[in-house]
This record gives C-alpha cells, structure tokens and sequence, in this order.
C-alpha cells in the first residue's frame, strides 16, 4: 500500500537552503502584488504617529502657557497647585495618545481584531498579567491620591524615605526630584509612603551651643541671647518670632550645651540656623571665651604594696576561723 503525499510535499525543498529561498520567493511575490497596500500602510502609521506627536506638543505648549500666566499665580499656593496639575496633566496625556497611536496602527494592518482575540482568551484579570502589572497599578493609583490630596506640588521642597529635594515635576506613575547636588531623583510613587513637606507652614530653627565646664553658665546664656536677638533684629524679613534661649538641654562629656530656638519663615530654618551659629561664635570670640574640648587627665601609676608572707598567712588563717566558728546557741542541748 502507498502512501499518500501530498502535491505540497513533493514541490517543498529537501534542503535547507532551497526551503529558504522559497519562503523568500514567496515573500517577494507577496511584496510585489502587495506593494501598493503595503506602502498606503506605512503612509498611515507615518501620519498617525506625526498626529501623535502634534497633539502631544500642542499639550505641552498649552500647559506651559498656562503655567506663565501670572492670573494662575496671584498667590505661591495657587501657582504651585497650577503647575503640579499641569504636568499630571502633560503625563496622563502622554500614555493616552501613545495607546490610541498603537490601536490606530494596529489596526491598520488588521492586527486588531487578532489581538482583541488574545486578549479575551488570555483574560485581562489573568493571574500573570495581575502580577507583573500590580507595580505598575500600584504606582498610577498613589499618584493620582498624592495629587488630588495635595501633598505636595511642584517647587515644594520635600523628603521622603530615603530622598531629600525639589519636586521638578509630577507624573502619572513617577515624581522627579532635584537634590542639593543637583542631581536627579526618579522615585516611582508606588513607592513613597510618607513625605516630609518643609514648604508648608513655617518652620523652626534650632541650634545648639556646646559650652565649657569652667564658664559662668549664666554669663553664657546671656551671652548666646544677646547674640541672637542682635541677628534676629538685623534679619527681620525670614524670622518670624524672636529667637529663644531654652537654657541648659544636657550635659555632654566635656561640654553643657545650651538649645535656641527661633519661629522662621517656610525655607528659611537652615540660613537662620547657620546665621545665629556665626552670630554666636563671633560674640564668644569677642569676650574672649575659650570653646570647649576633650581633656585627658593622666596620673603616674602607684603599684600595691606587696604583703610580707606571714602577714599574708595569718590573714588567711583569720578568715578560715571565722568560717568555721560555731555560733554559742548552736551548742545549747533541747529540753
């Protein structure tokens, strides 16, 4: 009996290189009745993704007109409101026409329906696609409560767990921070659990003075006041409050240290920090008083004095009969 072979198999290639350059033969045949086609396609996805970009940068300029125009910032709250809201804003826009761009291509090349199919039978609630999405989830769903909770806007300065900066800019999935180095922090949102904002309200400056043992205490503390109310009244645009001396704070190994305290403006803490610390140090110098140090006392070593042997002996002797003396009402017999 014979087997039955099919017409394709007896015209495909035996060899590697001849099933190679019939696929290719065919693949030219494809492209020559398809060439038309194939070229109004790649004018289409052209055309989208120029439409793409055009939205995008018309997003972009109208964002920032808005964020220049001085009616949205008659007050620094309200312009940083305006600008936070714009480049979330700008973000969301941006993963909005990217999609849009990608089902328009897709579907040009008849490509959509096919993956509409394997969506549905891959299940979008699928357990992998759960998993490897729930960061990206978790990122857009913290942003967006961080945005519309106010916590922070645009300029604020923050601190999170493990960053300390400028917020540049507010996206969708991440927040961008500029730190004192200028450098760049990327901080996806999911991430952040608790902020420090130091541009809401005011602030409090402290310092702390490290005094010597041997200094008149008090002499000290009116010293340090003396200091910064004279710094306090040439600084009245960032203090808010006059500065107060809190007296002794603790006692350190060579040093008594003595806390201020002083009421500033938002941002302001940190240069009023370092202004009354130069304020303080320069009235010292002036009344001559030494700032405090580590001392070391040293003293010459005294060796025992060595026991004669039979002192030793007796002593020794002394402690065992002492151990081993009966108490007199251990020897009264009973009744």
């Amino acid at each position: 009996m014979t087997p039955n072979i099919s017409n394709d198999m007896l015209e495909t290639p035996a060899t590697i290189s001849g099933q190679l350059l019939m696929k290719l033969e065919t693949l030219v045949e494809y492209f020559r009745g398809n060439a038309g086609e194939l070229i109004w396609n790649v004018i289409v996805v052209a055309v989208i993704l120029l439409l793409a970009k055009l939205a995008l940068y018309l997003i972009s300029l109208g964002t920032k007109s808005t964020m220049q125009k001085q009616k949205y910032h008659r007050s620094e709250k309200q312009g940083k409101r305006i600008d936070t809201m714009m480049t979330l804003l700008r973000s969301a826009a941006r993963y909005v026409i990217y999609f849009i761009a990608l089902l328009l291509i897709l579907r040009q090349f008849n490509l959509f329906e096919s993956m509409k199919g394997l969506v549905v039978t891959a299940g979008i609630g699928s357990l992998a696609i759960g998993f490897g999405a729930q960061n990206l989830v978790k990122d857009v769903v913290t942003g967006f409560f961080m945005m519309f909770e106010n916590q922070f806007s645009v300029g604020d300065y923050i601190k999170t767990e493990e960053f300390e900066g400028t917020v540049e800019a507010t996206a969708v999935r991440v927040t961008y921070l500029r730190t004192f180095k200028g450098e760049q922090v990327i901080i996806p949102n999911g991430t952040i659990s608790r902020v420090v904002n130091y541009s809401r309200g005011d602030n409090v400056a402290s310092i702390t003075v490290s005094t010597p043992y041997e200094a008149d205490t008090r002499k000290m503390i009116q010293l340090i006041e003396r200091a910064v109310t004279l710094y306090a009244s040439e600084n009245t645009d960032v203090i808010k409050e006059p500065p107060v001396v809190q007296g002794i704070t603790s006692f350190g190994s060579s040093t008594v240290d003595i806390g201020v305290i002083c009421k500033v403006h938002s941002m302001k803490q940190w240069q009023v920090e370092r202004g009354m610390r130069l304020a303080v140090k320069e009235m010292l110098d002036r009344n001559d008083i030494d700032y405090p140090y580590p001392r070391i006392i040293t003293m010459d070593y005294a060796p025992p004095k060595e026991l004669a042997l039979d002192q030793l002996a007796e002593e020794t002797q002394q402690q065992k009969d002492a151990a081993t003396e009966i108490p007199e009402w251990a020897n009264v017999e009973d009744d």
